[in-house]
């Protein structure tokens, strides 16, 4: 339950979000209040904020820094033990091939793990991620993509009940022990990852998947530059991101000072109060504005 509620509360600090409520702020003072000026000022915010955060020039500044902390695995045939596929997006849909039930950021990162597997094929590849409610888990689908690519059920763990990053790096690093181990996750979700994984004593070799900000070596069409919801979503990936890191940090310096207390408080509390914190945040900058 406290689960569900800290993603309801995290979806409602992404960027389309906020800008809705501060479009819905400045609508309610345009036609109940007075404040005419305010109203409008909140009515220019919004259209800039959704204009700035679907424009491919600020959605790159904002996506680049995190892509590159972690370079990718050019040289696959390293000697792993243990691939390590983090979960993704996916709707279990029977009418469908495999390949059609799983999102794109899912086939990315699986595609990254089919490339490290081919060089190292006595690796063992493990997938992650919980069904939230699905007729399968995320795990059970990537499991069947595998197998469809003639990966041995032998060579497979599957992991069906992670719930996010912290569950699956707390699982895998049990599975891995001091064996070499290549993470494949979302270049963009990487150094998040890759902390969590070092939280558990583990190191895995990262091997990022699906770059949303490519370097671009020639010149690019001038329409790649006109808003477009698929910008706005690579705005949204990373604004989560920066999130989570944030969220890591003080989920870390919290738990130093609740073993420096001896208290017994659930992490997961503190995500609950995380979110509400950031909530009652944006919530409070509204009623200051009015």
């Amino acid at each position: 339950m406290l689960f569900v509620l800290k993603k309801w509360l995290g979806s409602l600090l992404m960027p389309l979000p906020l800008i809705l409520m501060l479009f819905l702020l400045g609508l309610i003072l345009l036609f109940f209040t007075q404040k005419q000026k305010l109203a409008k000022f909140n009515l220019l915010l919004s259209f800039i904020l959704l204009f700035t955060f679907s424009c491919l020039p600020f959605t790159e500044r904002l996506v680049a820094p995190l892509e590159r902390q972690h370079p990718p695995v050019m040289q696959p045939a390293q000697d792993f033990q243990f691939i390590l596929l983090l979960g993704s997006g996916g709707s279990a849909d029977p009418g469908l091939p495999v390949t059609g039930q799983l999102s794109a950021t899912a086939l990315s990162r699986f595609i990254e793990a089919l490339r490290l597997y081919q060089s190292n094929p006595n690796a063992t590849l493990v997938v992650s991620g919980g069904g939230f409610g699905d007729i399968k888990s995320h795990a059970q689908l990537m499991e069947e993509l595998a197998l469809t690519m003639k990966i041995p059920a032998g060579k497979i763990i599957r992991l069906d009940n992670t719930l996010d990053t912290d569950d699956e790096a707390q699982q895998m690093a049990k599975i891995i022990g001091d064996e070499s181990a290549a993470l494949v996750t979302s270049a963009t979700h990487m150094d998040r990852a890759v902390q969590l994984f070092a939280k558990y004593n583990k190191a895995p070799t990262p091997a990022p998947a699906n770059y949303l900000a490519p370097k671009r070596l020639g010149e690019s069409p001038s329409y790649y530059y006109t808003p477009s919801a698929y910008n706005l979503h690579k705005s949204t990936t990373a604004w989560h991101e920066y999130l989570g890191r944030l969220q890591n940090k003080i989920k870390t310096w919290f738990g130093l000072l609740i073993r420096f207390w001896r208290a017994d408080f659930s992490l997961h509390c503190f995500d609950l109060l995380f979110y509400l914190c950031g909530l009652k945040f944006a919530c409070y900058s509204f009623i200051f504005l009015l």
